[in-house]
């Protein structure tokens, strides 16, 4: 049996920026899971019966998503996938399940990172953000034949408006963007800002 090494010893082995990268991982990590449960409580009809949101968050949290369920598309097939007219699966997942898996890819499916370990690329972080705010996109303002949201988000709700999914899209965003800034300057890199409209609907590579 391998011999793990203690936190604090570990802890010696990384440095200020490794740190950083790591928190904002984290911090990703749980805001896709709290996003994952506000969608299945706002949109109950997506969960399968035989799955509570619990299980869903496990599988969301795995180093490897296992996206047999949908046939193994690629991140961004999948978020898409939420939104297609023709699909009749969970969407909740879809969505979230692809935007993480764009953010493991961004990461190189790393939640851990020592002192002479490669970090993450920051155009592949920056890339990242910009594609979560494609998603915030699609999220807001795709509809089904009827009309209707494909997905519950924003909206008002006992005459209250409910920002709450931007906002925390908007967090996720913001937090790659700072990493990004922050390894670009370290390396001594340019970021590649692309051009986009406010309606986009491309995105970009992270890696896969």
């Amino acid at each position: 049996m391998p011999i793990k090494a203690p936190p604090e010893v570990k802890n010696l082995a990384k440095s200020d920026t490794a740190f950083f990268v790591e928190a904002v991982r984290s911090e990703l990590d749980q805001n896709l899971s709290l996003l994952l449960i506000k969608l299945y409580r706002r949109n109950p009809v997506q969960l399968p019966k035989s799955l509570s949101i619990d299980v869903r968050v496990e599988q969301l949290k795995a180093p490897r998503l296992n996206l047999q369920e949908f046939a193994n598309p690629k991140p961004d097939e999948l978020v898409r996938m939420a939104f297609r007219e023709d699909f009749a699966g969970d969407r909740v997942y879809a969505f979230v399940a692809g935007l993480q898996s764009m953010v493991n890819h961004a990461f190189d499916h790393r939640r851990e990172y020592l002192l002479l370990d490669d970090l993450p690329t920051p155009q592949f972080v920056y890339n990242s953000a910009r594609n979560l705010e494609t998603a915030a996109y699609l999220l807001r303002t795709q509809r089904n034949a009827a009309g209707q949201p494909y997905l519950f988000a924003d909206g008002i709700q006992d005459e209250i408006l409910n920002a709450s999914y931007s906002q925390l899209m908007g967090e996720m965003i913001g937090l790659q963007d700072a990493l990004a800034t922050a390894l670009a300057k370290k390396d001594q890199r340019t970021l590649n800002a692309v051009a986009r409209g406010a309606a986009s609907f491309v995105f970009l590579p992270v890696g896969f």
